[in-house]
C-alpha cells in the first residue's frame, strides 16, 4: 500500500475541534497560525488554549469520491483525510515570546 501524502491543518477557533485551516507544509501552517493570532489579538479574542497544529495523511481518492465531493462539498473531510495526528500546539505565550 501506497503511503499517504501530508499536509497540516490548524485550529481557526483555539479550543475547538470544529473548523480547521489547511496548509502544504508545516512551516507555512506555522507561518498561518502566527498570523491567524495576530487577527485573534487584534479583535482581542481569547486565545488562552493555544492552536493546535496536525499532520493530515490524504487518501487517495476514486472517481467516486471526486464526483461525491464536487455534488457534496461537505463531505470533502470524509472522504479526502485518511488520519489526522497532533504535531504541535502553539500558544499564545509563544507567540509573545521576544517581542516587547
Amino acid at each position: 500500500m501506497r503511503a499517504a501524502r501530508e499536509i497540516f491543518a490548524f485550529h481557526v477557533v483555539p479550543g475547538t475541534d470544529e473548523i480547521l485551516g489547511f496548509a502544504e507544509t508545516l512551516g507555512i501552517a506555522r507561518q498561518e497560525v502566527s498570523q491567524h493570532f495576530e487577527g485573534l489579538r487584534a479583535m482581542e479574542a481569547s486565545i488562552d488554549a493555544g492552536i493546535a497544529i496536525y499532520k493530515v495523511g490524504l487518501k487517495d481518492p476514486r472517481l467516486s469520491d471526486i464526483v461525491a465531493i464536487l455534488n457534496n462539498p461537505e463531505d470533502a473531510s470524509d472522504r479526502l483525510i485518511e488520519t489526522i495526528e497532533r504535531v504541535e500546539t502553539i500558544s499564545c505565550a509563544r507567540q509573545n515570546h521576544g517581542k516587547t
